[in-house]
């Protein structure tokens, strides 16, 4: 039985509630974050919580000092460990009525509980992902990590309905990141290569390990804006998140990439990866 918690309450999921009137329900406003856990322990903590604090404070949400580290333990010990995902969600809250304005008092509400999407297996990375490329029709905040997921869950459904199995998006001609993940090349002139944080683009925390391990590493790498030609013309492609990893790109709409194959910095840089998480 999964254990989920709920506004200073741990109950069953399938008993968990919220009012009709919370906020995060009515006008998707809240943020949210989703952690990894191998074997029971969880991983790149401090950067996840890092992010969600400043999401909070983005979208002016008030909130009083939690223990997000306890959180994380009891829902781990809660659900038996393993293989998980914690996903937290912060709202405004319950305001009691539908109203757009903010009210100048209100408690925000909590929630959190545990996923158990498989980590891909070695396999399933080998044979990589093919990816539809489409207009990046999201808002301008894409920088934070909103509930309001509306424009991706389409632009994803557009590719999967397509026969893809995701998508990478563009805004006037330059690459922003995929409609769950961010995005890395390999250049013709095997530099590693990810789009520079602007408001359209996520800061993922995993995106930042691969980036701190490419470092260490030493592997040539820059920040900055790709062309979507980039993709087509790209030696590697892969894209990052908590559930994905760092997960090969073989195909990009009809065209191959590096003719199906997985590319030497994505090996390189997942082995390092494998051993971050084991």
């Amino acid at each position: 039985m999964n254990i989920a918690y709920v506004n200073g309450e741990y109950c069953p999921i399938s008993e968990a509630k919220i009012s009709i009137f919370d906020r995060g329900f009515l006008f998707g406003d809240g943020v949210y974050e989703v952690l990894p856990v191998y074997h029971g322990q969880p991983y790149f903590v401090a950067q996840h919580i890092k992010r969600l604090n400043s999401n909070i404070q983005k979208i002016k949400i008030e909130m009083p000092d939690f223990d997000w580290i306890k959180l994380i333990d009891d829902l781990i010990t809660a659900n038996n460990g393993g293989d998980l995902q914690i996903y937290i969600q912060v709202t405004r809250g319950n305001q009691g009525a539908r109203k757009h304005d903010i009210p100048s008092e209100i408690k925000p509400s909590v929630i959190a509980f545990t996923l158990h999407t498989p980590y891909p297996t070695q396999q399933e990375k080998e044979r990589g992902l093919s990816a539809k490329l489409l207009e990046d029709i999201r808002w301008n905040r894409c920088d934070i990590k909103t509930t309001s997921l509306l424009a991706n869950i389409l632009l994803n459904d557009e590719a999967v309905s397509s026969g893809f199995h995701t998508s990478i998006l563009a805004r006037d001609g330059l690459v922003t990141e995929g409609s769950t993940s961010n995005v890395f090349i390999v250049t013709q002139d095997n530099v590693i290569k990810t789009p520079k944080l602007t408001h359209y683009c996520l800061p993922g925390v995993t995106r930042q390990v691969a980036i701190d391990l490419i470092n260490q590493l030493n592997l040539n790498f820059i920040e900055d804006n790709i062309k979507v030609s980039e993709l087509f013309d790209a030696k590697e492609l892969w894209i990052s998140s908590t559930t994905k990893e760092l997960f090969p790109i073989t195909k990009l709409e009809k065209s191959l990439i590096n003719q199906g194959n997985i590319g030497h910095n994505w090996r390189i840089l997942n082995e390092s990866f494998q051993q971050l998480i084991n």
